[in-house]
């Protein structure tokens, strides 16, 4: 396992997941993304801004629904939706087999 750590200043970070995204999915098919935020709303602003450069992507957070945060992990672990958006406290427990790529978009306070 490698571990990389970048620190952004808050205007950099976009699109430096934007590049680490791309590298990721160039390599291979079947890789899955986990990149967790620090608030629900930064969940959603998150996930708005990557399905508008075109990646398939879902968002777990509290805010959701029981169904769909079920529906979400169940995409996730099937690799219908490659890449999941989540704040620490609704990925708790989630285990991916084919997770490739983890980013702290936000630095956890935990």
């Amino acid at each position: 396992i490698d571990q990389i750590v970048e620190v952004r200043a808050e205007d950099t970070k976009f699109n430096r997941l934007l590049e680490i995204l791309g590298q990721m999915y160039n390599e291979g098919a079947g890789a899955r993304t986990l990149s967790f935020v620090d608030r629900q709303e930064a969940a959603d602003s998150l996930l708005r801004e990557l399905m508008r450069k075109g990646y398939l992507c879902m968002s777990l957070q509290g805010g959701k629904g029981r169904f769909y945060r079920d529906q979400t992990i169940a995409d996730f672990k099937s690799g219908v939706v490659p890449i999941v958006i989540a704040t620490s406290v609704a990925a708790r427990g989630l285990d991916v087999k084919q997770l490739k790529l983890v980013i702290n978009h936000d630095a956890p306070e935990d």
